[in-house]
């Protein structure tokens, strides 16, 4: 079993159509939170861990 990353609920493996284009529709297996609806799996991923290196936060504190 897994536990969910956000709010450590059950996690299960759930089905979903990926629909990249009418030609290339297919299943998808993901994983998926009971209690919070989060969905993770590679590709959901990769693109928040790609966002996350965009944004980068400077705190700059003068002392006087």
């Amino acid at each position: 079993m897994m536990e969910c990353p956000r709010c450590q609920g059950l996690m299960v493996i759930d089905t979903f159509l990926n629909n990249e284009g009418v030609r290339n529709t297919a299943w998808a297996f993901k994983w998926r939170c009971l209690n919070c609806g989060e969905i993770f799996d590679t590709q959901t991923l990769a693109n928040r861990n790609a966002c996350q290196h965009k944004v980068t936060f400077q705190h700059t504190q003068k002392v006087a």
